[in-house]
This record gives C-alpha cells, structure tokens and sequence, in this order.
C-alpha cells in the first residue's frame, strides 16, 4: 500500500533531502507548483496537486490545496468506520505526513520597499488550513513546519516505521503555535496600517498580548548564576556579536540600553555604559574626539565598560579606545584595521548593528514582567521633539545654551529616574541618577564633575523629572550652571521659577 507526503513550503531549507529521504522510505510526495518545481529540479519525481485533487492551480495559486481531495486525506480518523466508509466512496487515499511553512509575511512587511499589493499577497491562506488539519489529526498525521524537526522525525520513520504519537502530538503544538503567532502578524500589520479607524491617543491598541517569541538565544544564566535566561527576537538580524563569546543576559540588556540611546544622536558620537548608565557621552566631528570628551567624563568608571558608537569606527578611534579593556563595542561598521587589532582581545565581544534595521523592525511595544502580569507600552519615541518647550525665566538661553540644552536633555532621558545631566554642548560633565530624591542625584552629578575637575562655568542641567522645592536650583548656581531644562509640572513651579529669576538662570520647561 502506498503512503503519502504533502509538501508545500516556502522555505525550502533541507526539503530535497527530506523528500529524498521519504521516497527512499517508500513514501510518495504531493507537492504543489513551487516546491514540486524545485524537487524536480533535484531528480526527485512529485504528484502535482492538481492531479491529485483532479482540478486546476487557479487564481495565481491562491487556490490549490483548499479541496476535499487534499483536507478529507488529510483529516479522517482512520479510527472511525464511518471515515473510512466515506474515503472509499469518495476514493480517497490517507496523507500520513505534511510538510508546511508558510508565506514570508513578516520578512515581506519587513523590507521598506514591499508594496501593499506584496503584502497581502503573502498571507497565506491554503498553507494554515493544511497546517490545522494535520495538526488537529496528529493521532494519525505528522505534521512538520520546521526544518529544525525534519532530522527527528525521519528518526523515527527509519526505526518505528512511523512517528511515535508523543512525537506527532508535540509537532502539533509547535504547529498551532506557529500558525497562531502568524495570524497575530498579520494582524498587527492590518491594526498599523488601517487608515480608517484611528486609534485613541488615550488608549492603548491592543485586547490581547501575544508572547510567541521564537528563542534566538540561551543565555548561560540571567541576571545572577542561578537564574535560568533566554533572549527570544524575531529581529536578532538588526544587529550581530561579530567577535568574541555570546553575549550574557545582563551584556544584551547593556546593548539594548546602548542602542536605544545611540539612536538619539545625529552627530558623531560616542557613549561609553555601565550597567545601562551612561557614564560618559561625547559628539564632535569625529569619533576619536567623541570618545576623548566621553571618556573625560569620568576616567575611572569606563573600565570594563561597553562603548557604542554612531559612525564606522576607525583605527584613529581604536587606538584611543584600546588604552583601556572594553568588554563590548558597538558599531555601525568596524574598518579591517581596527577590526584586527580590537579582534586581538579574545575576551572582547565586538557587536555590529544596523541602525535603519533597529528602528524598523523595532517591536511594536515595550513589555516588562511583572509579578502578577505584564506591563505594556508605546516606545518613548518622543525625546527629540520640541513641542511644548517654552522658556519660562525672564532671562533667555543663549544659542549655545539652547545647543546644550537639547544635549543635556536627550542624555537625562537615557539615564535612571529620578535623573540629572550636566552637561555642555557637546559632552557631560556630571551625571546623577537612581536616587530616592533629585536633590541626591543632583549633588551626585555636580560631585562627579567636581572630582574630575570640570569648569562648569556656563554647564546646563537637564532633569528628567520636575523640580519640587528651589534647593537643586539653588546648589546648581553655586556651581556656575547657566540654563536648566525639566519638565515641569510641580505644585513647586513657581517657587523655582522665582528662584531662578532671582539666580540669573534660565530654565526651559518641556512639558514631557
């Protein structure tokens, strides 16, 4: 008696071999007008589907395997008498094993310069019904989705005869779960795309959160040794640890932290991190200079710290950067020179990543676990707009303050709440950040600036939540700080505009 394979596959990862492998097993393969082609190609002899089902490939093969032919074979219960009863009335041969990816919906969506007309033609339609038909019959059908699961089930076709039921009933969770994260795609693609329902600016849009996340990654533990970790992306592509060992659960959260961050800046620039603060920021024409003004900062916390850069980095870079060990740099690009000399230190990871990739296939929201559940949000994509600034002293920043101003308050963005920056327009000075009260994290930015012997004479102060009482302003002047920029928002508003008319400071509110 003859046994039956449909394949029908987009991505044709190992498909020669596993068909090969399936006829050497006695199986013979259906197969549909691409996959059929490309086994054919490769020596390997297919039943067009057509010619199984008895009727035409028809619309540009959006119609093709939805037929009672294909789904009766398919989904009988070979349990059952009356299933039976009904394949041989109808002629109707049982398909042991189907083979199914689908439609690369997302990679589609994905590339910027996918029509419309692309995208919708890369929803599948008859590869999720083979796939729930399979997978709801997995007490007689194998269903495979995934190159990944090819190797396993052949196993078990060469030493059973057939796949074992725990086998088949795994495949078919897999199976769900992939046609499941599918739909959830395409949906998020219609919800961001529809032109005819806009979204409330006070909602969120979204009724369920779906975490079907495929893993990229094990960690070799999370944030401490005896915590179990993964990083699971549908992006990883954006960027690529190009040297050195895998990176750890706490190195991906410093990445995640340096990228967001490099992402604000246009000129040449250069961050160094610890533990996801910044310790030292930079912009100047070039990045040797960048990284010289970052790395004044504070000379003694870069050690062992992670550097990220905006532009290629270049040997001119590298020879200031190699004076201290780095534990990981990021880059847009790494010249072959200075590739081969940051490649010497094999305790090093260097991670090259794509800024266009980062931001389109960034994910639609911010998840954070929490005990009971998960929190949700938009990106804070909003720190580079100026709407609602408006000065608010009598005296006026000057053109250079206004400069460092703008500096100042995407470098207080990226540090810990509460959040102090002082900075200049082209470096920090002083950074203060995780206290319990803004006047902490403001004696500790002016104390870091005082250890390492900055002027701060005409400095600007950014902060990233508003100023309750006078007494941060007042220990600001006494330092020379110039112009301040805070949300504002206080019951204490005046108190501290007052304070800062009297103190010859200008202050800037954003109302963000």
């Amino acid at each position: 008696m003859s046994r039956y394979a449909l394949i029908s596959v987009s991505d044709k990862t190992g498909i020669d071999i596993l068909a090969q492998d399936l006829v050497n097993l006695g199986f013979e393969i259906i197969s549909t007008g691409g996959t059929a082609s490309f086994l054919k190609d490769r020596g390997i002899t297919t039943i067009p589907i057509q010619n199984w089902t008895g009727f035409p490939e028809i619309m540009d093969g959006r119609v093709k395997t939805l037929h009672p032919k294909v789904h009766g074979s398919i989904l009988a219960d070979l349990d059952v008498a009356d299933h039976l009863h009904a394949m041989q009335e109808l002629s109707l041969k049982p398909i042991e094993l189907v083979v199914v990816n689908l439609y690369p919906f997302e990679r589609t969506v994905a590339n910027p310069i996918s029509t419309e007309a692309e995208i919708i033609e890369n929803i599948d339609i008859g590869g999720p019904a083979l796939i729930r038909s399979a997978a709801k019959n997995f007490h007689h059908v194998t269903i495979l989705t995934s190159a990944a699961d090819y190797a396993a089930a052949l196993a078990e076709l060469k030493d059973l005869g057939k796949t074992s039921l725990e086998l088949r009933r795994e495949l078919a969770s897999k199976a769900f779960e992939h046609v499941m994260h599918y739909d959830v795609a395409i949906a998020a693609w219609f919800r961001q795309s529809s032109k005819k329902i806009p979204a409330p600016t006070d909602e969120l849009q979204m009724q369920a959160l779906d975490l079907h996340i495929p893993l990229a990654q094990t960690t070799r533990y999370g944030e401490n040794p005896h915590q179990k970790a993964g990083y699971f992306s549908h992006n990883k592509s954006s960027w690529n640890c190009i040297h050195g060992k895998e990176l750890s659960y706490n190195n991906l959260l410093d990445l995640d932290a340096a990228l967001r961050a490099i992402l604000l800046f246009d000129q040449p620039a250069v961050m160094i991190f610890k533990h996801t603060n910044p310790c030292g920021i930079g912009v100047d024409t070039n990045l040797s200079l960048a990284y010289q003004k970052a790395f004044e900062t504070d000379p003694l916390s870069p050690y062992g710290g992670i550097i990220v850069v905006n532009r290629s980095l270049d040997i001119s870079a590298v020879q200031a950067i190699n004076e201290i060990f780095s534990e990981i740099i990021i880059a847009p690009a790494f010249e072959p020179d200075a590739l081969e000399i940051l490649k010497k230190r094999k305790d090093r990871r260097l991670v090259q990543f794509d800024p266009d990739s980062l931001r389109q296939q960034k994910a639609p929201y911010e998840v954070k676990g929490i005990i009971s559940g998960y929190l949700v949000q938009e990106w804070d994509d909003a720190i580079n707009q100026e709407t609602g600034w408006h000065v608010v002293t009598e005296k006026q920043p000057s053109a250079d303050e206004l400069e460092a101003l703008h500096f100042a308050w995407k470098t207080v963005s990226i540090l810990k709440s509460n959040a102090i920056a002082i900075t200049a327009k082209d470096r920090t000075l002083g950074l203060g950040s995780g206290q319990t009260s803004r006047v902490d994290s403001t004696e500790i930015a002016l104390r870091k600036a005082q250890q390492f012997k900055h002027d701060l004479k005409g400095a600007v102060c950014a902060s990233d939540g508003f100023f309750p009482f006078r007494d941060s302003v007042d220990l600001l002047l006494r330092h020379g700080i110039s112009a301040v920029i805070q949300p504002g928002g206080s019951k204490g508003d005046d108190e501290v505009i007052k304070a800062c008319n009297e103190l010859g400071i200008s202050m800037v509110m954003t109302g963000m």
